[in-house]
């Protein structure tokens, strides 16, 4: 989990806004990873994907075209081969470098998100969505 108190200065966010259902008015905050916390997620990530390096899978990313710009179809693709259970271990990894603002009214209170706490899959999407952009340049 994150602790908001030890935070430098220079560490950079992406802002989530919730806009779906349950999630309306929430805002996930998207912390950037250390370098050498991301480079050991990166080959975990390599190995649960099953794809031959990084540069490999940011190809296939990369390359195709989606909804909104998520190339949602090349996505699935790439995870049917995965590894289920190292995916899904991942991507809840990834959600410890997430932060909320639970209450629209309270915009500058800040805390780490706990379980549960995002109520809709397509919040799920856009907060790993948020995440990827910050950490991994996808998406730009």
């Amino acid at each position: 989990m994150i602790d908001t108190y030890n935070l430098s200065e220079d560490t950079r966010m992406h802002q989530v806004h919730g806009v779906h259902g349950r999630d309306a008015g929430k805002t996930f905050w998207c912390v950037e990873i250390d370098p050498l916390a991301l480079s050991g997620y990166v080959l975990r990530l390599v190995s649960a994907l099953r794809v031959e390096s990084y540069e490999a899978l940011l190809a296939q990313i990369t390359g195709a075209q989606g909804e909104n710009g998520v190339p949602l179809d090349a996505i699935m693709q790439m995870l049917q081969g995965a590894d289920p259970r190292a995916i899904h271990a991942l991507l809840s990894e990834l959600l410890d470098y997430v932060l909320i603002t639970p209450d629209p009214k309270h915009p500058g209170v800040k805390r780490a998100l706990v379980e549960n706490e995002i109520r809709e899959i397509r919040t799920l999407g856009d907060v790993l969505m948020g995440i990827a952009k910050l950490n991994f340049r996808f998406g730009e």
